[in-house]
């Protein structure tokens, strides 16, 4: 943890030369357990590009009956996850709320949207699949912090299809010059969306044009086996992302790196250690596949890469587990399970976690997990996956943890840190490991 969030690695952003000395790291451990490379293709590393398009100038066109002008310069920022946007002949459509929004209703469309109304129904709205979606602002400030948040926009698989619409905002002056062309006020729309029960047509001849400059980077998942004394047994696996945020703060001249010590270098250590330990003590009956994963942050793109074309068939996975924000709850804590009750595994997990005095108890809070994690890309494809962690069993440090550190410069090694709760879960893992990494202990189904 102290080497993975120290300045000299940058805050892991991948595709940086603190990613790459993360990348180099895990090689190298992984190398002296013994484990062996096993990157699809060959090696340790699968790589793979990421691009991002930095938010730019667009021009948004009207040429229906009902309206002809154009409408470009400044008060227009377009982001977008492809490099030209030519949109033309597109039905431009007022959404005032998600009433009569079915799934791909707006499809290829152009939807302009109240910024305060979208929010309230913001998965509907992408739902029902528009092109692009125009957020029409009525007041300098709301507009000027949604030009902040957008940010440099936010990297994509290279040649991977995108499932964020684009969004263009518009100032309100530009807002005015709309509505006057058009001869609607934003309360006028609104209302006929309430009068029509769905969305009001505004014109069925709109276009959008834009030319957005982009950044490209290679990053790698990091893949190591431990080949099994059984051939054709199965296999399991052990992952954690090892990315994090990188400069997160530039405009700050005192602390500007996320160092990212706890989410997710604690995952990382944890995930070494483990495998250390299995390696040590000899090869289980199963295949067991390390997999320090990239670009997590950037939206679990490296487990989609590693799922789309994984070391090892998915289908021979009998258990995988998945490390992420360990080192937060102290020793004796309560086991939470991320995925609990979605995989065949919550049995011997319970066992596993009482042979050691462990207790395992299911929150609730731990659903809004789920889709939050690694894990859950290999889940949604039948893949028996989960997060086994102390790191909620004190929920007082978890909540400070997340108001305080979580993605700030303040998660950064500090040597008082808590680390019982995670030195805990590494044995437990070991275990875990050979429990469904051995056929006495655990067959396929059982």
């Amino acid at each position: 943890m102290q080497i993975l969030a120290s300045e000299e690695y940058g805050g892991r952003e991948p595709g940086t030369p603190g990613g790459r000395l993360t990348e180099q790291y895990l090689i190298d451990e992984l190398g002296s357990y013994g484990f062996q490379p096993a990157a699809p293709g060959g090696g340790w590393r699968q790589n793979f590009g990421l691009v991002r398009y930095s938010p730019g100038p667009a021009v948004l066109s009207m040429q229906g009956p009902k309206a002809r002008f154009s409408l470009s310069g400044e008060g227009l920022l377009l982001k977008y996850s492809a490099p030209r946007v030519r949109l033309e002949d597109r039905g431009a459509v007022f959404v005032g709320s998600a009433e009569g929004l079915e799934e791909g209703s707006l499809s290829g469309q152009i939807a302009l949207v109240r910024p305060l109304a979208y929010q309230d129904f913001t998965n509907e709205l992408r739902d029902a699949e528009p092109a692009v979606i125009v957020a029409l602002f009525e007041d300098e400030e709301s507009f000027a912090e949604s030009k902040e948040r957008m940010g440099k926009g936010r990297f994509d698989l290279v040649g991977g299809e995108s499932s964020r619409q684009g969004i263009l905002l518009v100032s309100p002056e530009k807002t005015r010059e709309f509505t006057e062309t058009i001869g609607k006020s934003l309360d006028e729309m609104t209302q006929l969306t309430q009068l029509y029960k769905g969305p009001y047509l505004v014109d069925e001849k709109a276009g959008l044009v834009a030319d957005l400059q982009g950044e490209n980077r290679e990053t790698a998942n990091i893949v190591g086996v431990l080949p099994g004394k059984v051939r054709g047994s199965g296999v399991v696996m052990l992952m954690s992302h090892w990315d994090h945020l990188g400069i997160c703060r530039p405009d700050d001249p005192i602390d500007p790196l996320c160092n990212g010590a706890i989410d997710n270098a604690s995952g990382v250590g944890m995930m070494l250690e483990t495998a250390r330990r299995v390696a040590v003590a000899g090869p289980l009956d199963r295949d067991l596949y390390v997999i320090g994963l990239t670009s997590e942050e950037m939206g679990l793109l490296g487990a989609q890469v590693l799922a789309d074309d994984p070391p090892a068939p998915l289908l021979s996975v009998v258990a995988a587990f998945n490390m992420d924000s360990m080192a937060i709850a102290p020793r004796g804590s309560t086991i939470s399970v991320v995925g609990g009750g979605l995989t065949p595994l919550d049995a011997g997990i319970r066992e596993v976690a009482a042979a050691l005095g462990r207790k395992v108890e299911l929150d609730v809070d731990n659903e809004q997990f789920v889709q939050r994690q690694d894990g859950w890309i290999f889940l949604s494809r039948d893949v028996p996956t989960v997060v086994v962690s102390s790191w909620m069993g004190d929920k007082k440090r978890f909540d400070d943890f997340m108001a305080t550190r979580y993605h700030k410069p303040s998660d950064e090694w500090r040597p008082d840190l808590e680390l019982g709760g995670a030195t805990e879960d590494i044995f437990l893992h070991v275990e875990l490991l050979r429990y469904f990494g051995n056929e006495a202990t655990y067959r396929l189904g059982g």
